[in-house]
């Protein structure tokens, strides 16, 4: 084949021939397909590059030669091939950590004193351990009003979240603290800090804050453990005490019970006595006014009756000595 006459050419240059651009003229069909072939690749690199995809739980920032254009959320888009778009996770929790450091999980660095080191509302130190953790919010406050990109950027903002906590542990109370009060101290926290970053318009959110750890420093720790022992101590025997009183308690209120109990028996039977008396009254008064001489006659029976059974009458028979005994009363029959 001839090269020459395939390009077009008019004349193949030897190697000692001299050159002579004059000479070289490409085909019009050959053109052509240059051409073409090009475009097919300028086509081909356009569409490369004019759509993008932005991943579940992500936003994206688009910028044309560094100048912002707007945002996208998740999904497939399509822009022009010389828009760049930047790429943001917005639900990765991220972490700030003050008093101890994490480089893997359950690995921790050399606790940090001074970090730790915290002073309560009663002028008292404590050294406490805890996290922060946080989430990109607003990419364009986030990367474009802050640029929060360097490690300088990210120490300024972990300091404004431990000045709030600092600010939250000098509101409350050394003992509380220490006791029942961290649950307070980290939803108080976190209030006060998410407060701060939305004031500032950080473009983060406060997920979450964690209190890792809470104790005394160790100068004090002797002097502490005693403290807890003496309360302790102190919560025993109060409560041994509020034990006996209880049971002091339950016990006279169960015999004041059983003294009501017999007050009101007593009262009962009372008035059924009286009862019945009264009503015998009412009946023999009835009875006297139609027979007064036979009511006398029974009431003078009933009395006598009465009267001997309670006298202790001996009755001696002087011929023979013979006693007579009558239920449990010893009575003697003799001649008078």
């Amino acid at each position: 084949m001839d090269i020459g006459k395939f390009f077009g050419f008019n004349k193949v240059r030897r190697l000692d021939d001299e050159w002579e651009p004059r000479n070289i003229r490409f085909g019009a069909f050959n053109v052509k397909i240059i051409a073409a072939i090009l475009g097919i690749a300028v086509l081909a690199l356009c569409a490369l590059h004019s759509f993008y995809t932005v991943p579940l739980g992500s936003q994206a920032l688009l910028f044309r030669f560094g100048h912002y254009l707007g945002s996208a959320d998740q999904g497939l888009h399509f822009k022009a091939p010389w828009t760049e778009v930047v790429k943001f996770d917005v639900q990765e929790i991220r972490r700030f950590e003050f008093g101890e450091k994490t480089e893997t999980a359950g690995a921790r660095y050399t606790e940090n004193a001074s970090e730790q080191k915290m002073v309560t509302a009663d002028s008292k130190i404590l050294l406490i351990s805890w996290v922060a953790q946080w989430r990109i919010q607003d990419p364009y406050q986030y990367f474009i009003t802050n640029n929060i990109t360097s490690e300088g950027d990210f120490r300024l903002i972990a300091g404004l979240a431990e000045a709030d906590f600092r600010k939250e542990v000098a509101s409350m109370k050394y003992e509380d603290i220490l006791t029942t009060g961290k649950v307070a101290l980290s939803a108080n926290a976190k209030a006060r800090i998410t407060n701060t970053f939305k004031q500032l318009g950080v473009g983060i959110a406060i997920v979450d804050v964690l209190i890792s750890e809470v104790k005394v420093p160790p100068s004090v720790q002797a002097s502490y453990n005693d403290v807890e022992t003496a309360k302790q101590a102190k919560a025993s025997a109060i409560n041994e005490a509020e034990a006996y009183a209880n049971k002091a308690i339950e016990d006279a209120k169960g015999k004041a019970q059983v003294a009501i109990n017999n007050a009101e028996a007593y009262k009962v039977n009372k008035i059924a006595d009286a009862t019945a008396v009264s009503t015998r009254l009412y009946s023999l008064n009835e009875m006297y006014v139609k027979n007064p001489e036979l009511v006398r006659t029974n009431l003078w029976h009933e009395n006598i009756q009465d009267v001997l059974g309670r006298l202790n009458i001996v009755f001696v028979d002087g011929s023979n000595n013979n006693n007579i005994f009558l239920g449990d009363v010893p009575v003697a029959v003799g001649q008078k």
